[in-house]
């Protein structure tokens, strides 16, 4: 399952305005407003969703590094309880 079309569809979950909004391109873009055009609730929002769909504890969600997306997804792929194979499942299961 590609992680930043995962990441795409929890913004577009959580996020009611896309305007300020950027679609990631690489895991290497960081998670800071002025990069991705998400706020610090946007982001957080948008990871608890994540962590919902991989079956992390709502506890550990305050683990989640928040550099980049390559770290998001690594954190993910390493905790991770539950797994899709597709980004269809994936948000299926949480909606």
């Amino acid at each position: 399952m590609d992680f930043l079309e995962l990441f795409d569809a929890c913004v577009r979950e959580t996020k009611p305005h896309l305007d300020e909004y950027t679609k990631p391109t690489t895991l290497d873009i960081s998670l800071k407003e002025e990069d991705i055009g998400l706020d610090s609730l946007d982001v957080t929002l948008t990871l608890v969703l994540i962590s919902d769909i991989y079956g992390i504890p709502e506890a550990d969600d305050f683990n989640i590094p928040v550099g980049s997306l390559r770290e998001v997804r690594d954190y993910m792929l390493e905790n991770k309880n539950k797994d899709f194979d597709s980004i269809e499942a994936a948000m299926e299961s949480v909606t």
